[in-house]
């Protein structure tokens, strides 16, 4: 009998070396929430994270080779009871499903890290750190996101989220948010970057992010991350100018299974 393609890892150490160590894996792999891992011979390594809102419920992460990936969630969500209910997979892996399954609705979007202080930007001097109680910036910065960036990632008040800052216009308005989450423990994952729309092009999208990014590296972190939709290119301009790099592209949603 030939052997097994799928090999079993134990513990996030051992997917961290199974991935070379690769920037995502070490950044995203949390420790508490990482339950099993595998290492596809074909050239991936998957994992699942428990979900936060639904006990038994699991997405599969998956990086490397599109193909091997998609066959990783294949095989993995038929032997499992109905506990993977979304998956990240490579772009591209989605199109080696078997019919009947796929990742709907699905997303793309990349994830981009950088390690070193971004270039000043103009309107830095105007970010100030906002208090996303509800009794004070938080029902503000809600109305923001729920107005300009529909798809937003995090809200005021949620667990994940350590630290939300700012712009306001002369008239007090808030105009420009960006929030600093933490998915795994210590690394800092940027989200829900917004500004509205009559400010947009004045540069404090860049200035909120540089801001948080700073601030970050500058009480010790060792990077920052974030992840942006991949149909927005003005967004993707502005990381790569404060020197964000593009390490993966993936595609994400709640996973359908033949009927």
């Amino acid at each position: 009998m030939p052997p097994t393609v799928v090999h079993p890892l134990t513990g996030v150490e051992e997917l961290r070396a199974a991935s070379d160590n690769d920037a995502y894996v070490r950044a995203m792999a949390d420790p508490v929430r990482t339950t099993v891992a595998w290492r596809h011979e074909g050239g991936a390594v998957g994992w699942l994270m428990r979900s936060r809102h639904a006990p038994g419920r699991s997405a599969l992460m998956a990086i490397g080779a599109a193909r091997p990936a998609a066959d990783l969630l294949h095989r993995l969500a038929t032997e499992d009871d109905g506990g993977i209910r979304a998956a990240t997979l490579p772009r591209g892996a989605i199109d080696h499903l078997p019919t009947g399954w796929s990742l709907e609705p699905a997303n793309e979007w990349e994830w981009f890290y950088t390690e070193a202080p971004p270039p000043v930007q103009e309107h830095e001097a105007l970010v100030r750190p906002l208090d996303d109680d509800e009794d004070a910036d938080g029902p503000e910065i809600l109305a923001l996101l729920e107005t300009w960036s529909p798809r937003h990632d995090a809200e005021p008040g949620q667990d994940h989220v350590r630290i939300w800052c700012g712009i306001r216009d002369d008239d007090g308005q808030l105009v420009a948010v960006a929030a600093h989450t933490e998915y795994s423990v210590g690394v800092p994952f940027l989200a829900s970057i917004a500004t509205v729309g009559s400010v947009r092009g004045r540069g404090y999208g860049a200035a909120v992010t540089a801001w948080i990014t700073r601030e970050l590296l500058a009480t010790g972190s060792d990077w920052v991350t974030l992840g942006m939709y991949s149909d927005n290119e003005v967004a993707r301009r502005l990381y790569h100018r404060l020197g964000f790099r593009c390490d993966h592209y993936f595609t994400s949603g709640p996973l359908v299974r033949p009927t």
